[in-house]
């Protein structure tokens, strides 16, 4: 159930005019999402937004506004074990786990088949906006179907992880596998259920380097405690290392050919960044922007830095419209 109180929190974090929250049903999955249209009613894009790890709708307000202002439409999803989608587990439903990327690919699907593309009256394009994992999905999502998205941004794509780069991939597989078996459904070593202090300092830990926008996870956590997540299980590591496999492979890859441009945090402690560079390089029409100072969270980020990502989406939103009329 989504809370509807109106939140103590800075206007521009709050939910923007004429937003919706729907659901829908897809495999007994049951998925959160929401949407919002410009003033004119009749949106230059769509933007669909997809979030990273354990984000949720309510944190990308601020970017939906941002968005909005331009006469965009303004999609999101909170993917399955997150947000107000379904849990995996009544037992405990902190825990962050994953029954395979392809059936999040799915969940996107069906959001475009049965809701965007049928409010979609006029020719405006279809734009992805993904952040972290978002991005992993997204990148799986236009492998499958490259027909729905007309450009892509990714946030810091999750392509491959910090933790495991030291190993060979075959050590690394090997290894995720059998813990995967052994013990899926338990937390990885560290990982617990959500406390406050998972992020004490915002504004000064991995995340972002902006106070408030670095303290929106948390406060919406605490706002609304149905959105709170605890750490990640062995079978959502298991999961997520074998689709940052998946998207490795040339045949995945070439199936991939829209304008598509990769935001890096060079401060990331979280994503691989060089798995990143090899991925869009095998791209055709990819490109990649560095951010020096940016932590993981770029679009949480401080304005020195998200100023010139949201300029750089507008960008990439705006020629993919010219495109579209003039195909």
């Amino acid at each position: 159930m989504t809370v509807d109180k109106t939140p103590n929190i800075e206007e521009r974090f709050q939910q923007p005019a004429h937003w919706h929250w729907r659901h829908f049903i897809h495999k007994n999955r049951t998925i959160r999402f929401g949407c919002c249209l410009p003033e004119s009613g009749q949106p230059e894009a769509i933007i669909v937004c997809m979030p990273g790890l354990s984000e949720f709708g309510e944190k990308y307000f601020e970017l939906a506004r941002n968005l909005r202002d331009q006469n965009f439409a303004v999609w999101v999803i909170d993917w399955m074990g997150q947000g107000h989608s379904e849990r995996y587990f009544k037992s405990n439903p902190h825990k962050r786990h994953s029954h395979g990327i392809e059936n999040d690919v799915e969940d996107l699907h069906m959001l475009y088949t049965k809701h965007i593309e049928p409010n979609n009256v006029g020719t405006a394009p279809i734009i992805m906006l993904a952040h972290s994992m978002g991005g992993n999905i997204g990148l799986r999502y236009l492998a499958k179907h490259p027909k729905t998205f007309r450009a892509a941004f990714f946030s810091a794509p999750l392509l491959g992880l910090t933790v495991t780069k030291p190993l060979p991939r075959f050590i690394a597989q090997g290894f995720l596998s059998l813990m995967n078996i052994l013990a899926g459904r338990s937390y990885a070593p560290g990982q617990t259920n959500w406390r406050e202090n998972m992020r004490p300092s915002p504004g000064s830990d991995i995340f972002s380097s902006d106070p408030a926008r670095g303290a929106l996870q948390n406060y919406w956590c605490l706002f609304d405690t149905q959105l709170q997540n605890g750490g990640i299980t062995w079978g959502w590591l298991y999961q997520i290392y074998k689709s940052c496999g998946i998207l490795q492979k040339s045949e995945t890859l070439q199936k991939i050919d829209i304008p598509c441009l990769f935001a890096l945090a060079g401060r990331d402690e979280l994503v691989d960044n060089d798995a990143a560079r090899k991925i869009a390089v095998q791209l055709n029409q990819a490109k990649t922007i560095d951010f020096p100072e940016g932590l993981h969270e770029l679009l949480m980020e401080k304005d020195e830095i998200r100023t010139p990502i949201i300029e750089a989406i507008t960008k990439l939103v705006k020629s993919a419209c010219a495109d579209s009329h003039n195909p």
